[in-house]
């Protein structure tokens, strides 16, 4: 009874800890951030709050995708984390927009000094086009008698809003948009997924990734008509027990090399026990799916001194559309 108690309340803390937490940079989201900067405030009555903004992340988005869009922001959640000391409180309130705030007792010199070593470290993150540097802007507001984290947010704002129309001014056409973010996206998606070094031949899977690929043909057959075979090759010894650990490692490496050798690069196998291999083969019929177990067989005895040919087994069946669960939907009369 303790121990469910325990892990309700383990289990209550960590949704709790979800809701308060933005879910792409780990930092404090919006809520939480006003939140627990009121309580610093009341607490201390000092304090600084800086407001960080990054200039044209829509751009950045339309010209290098979505998903670098996202990689940048974790990026500057990472830095700034580094940059601010123990008691402060670091936040993401908006898209693009950070806050920063120090509950210490300084004045506005040292805020114009803390945002010039925010900007320039901000501005080393490099960018896919090295010819753009990141910036950002930063407004800032410093305590005053009765303030609260709105009021310190509003000045801060406005700063900030005051220094984003100066630069906009000064520079409107340095960083013209792109709009090809959505084929960035995918080119970076294709470029994670796709295989760069081709092995000929089969591709060896892990267990869990061969399962996953049998179950999607088994759904793929109930809409495309096509064939694939399933083929398990044994490896026994004169008993038809599996062979002594020992030859039996030697015995499995050889397999494998003569499996990847003699089947095509769109098939697949995987080690299912220590002396078996599962091979899918798509594309055939059950007359060439015994062809190829039967090719297999003869590249793996050809590498032995020993006539021994019936210490590799093979056996084949067919795979067959996975037959979908009907649910019948209760209905009251």
């Amino acid at each position: 009874m303790n121990e469910d108690i325990i892990k309700l309340k383990q289990e209550n803390e960590r949704l709790s800890r979800m809701a308060e937490i933005d879910w792409l940079t780990g930092l404090y989201n919006r809520g939480t951030s006003e939140l627990k900067i009121n309580q610093l405030l009341e607490k201390t009555s000092m304090g600084i709050l800086f407001v960080i903004d990054v200039n044209h992340f829509k751009q950045v988005n339309d010209r290098y995708g979505h998903i670098a869009g996202d990689h940048l922001l974790q990026e500057i959640a990472r830095i700034l984390g580094f940059m601010v000391l123990r008691k402060d409180l670091l936040g993401r309130i908006g898209g693009d927009e950070f806050v920063v705030y120090m509950p210490i007792e300084r004045d506005k010199h040292f805020a114009e000094d803390r945002s010039r070593q925010i900007k320039e470290r901000l501005a080393d993150i490099p960018l896919a086009d090295a010819k753009t540097k990141l910036s950002v802007s930063i407004g800032w507001a410093v305590f005053q008698e009765g303030d609260d984290y709105q009021t310190l947010f509003d000045r801060a704002d406005q700063r900030l809003l005051k220094e984003k129309r100066a630069r906009d001014r000064k520079s409107s056409g340095d960083f013209k948009a792109v709009n090809n973010g959505i084929d960035m996206d995918i080119k970076r998606i294709r470029a994670e997924l796709s295989e760069h070094d081709l092995i000929q031949g089969a591709y060896c899977q892990d267990y869990d990734t061969f399962k996953s690929i049998y179950r999607f043909v088994e759904r793929r057959m109930q809409r495309v008509q096509s064939s694939a075979y399933i083929i398990l090759f044994t490896l026994t010894d004169d008993e038809g027990d599996f062979p002594s650990l020992r030859e039996r490692e030697r015995q499995m490496m050889i397999l494998s090399e003569k499996i990847q050798d003699n089947l095509r690069a769109t098939d697949v196998y995987t080690q299912y026990t220590s002396g078996q291999f599962l091979v899918m083969v798509s594309d055939v019929t059950a007359d060439l799916a015994e062809m190829i177990a039967k090719r297999i067989q003869e590249a793996f005895y050809k590498d032995f001194d020993e006539k021994k040919e019936h210490i590799l087994l093979h056996h084949c069946y067919p795979l067959t559309p996975v037959e979908p669960i009907m649910r019948i939907r209760n209905t009251e009369i």
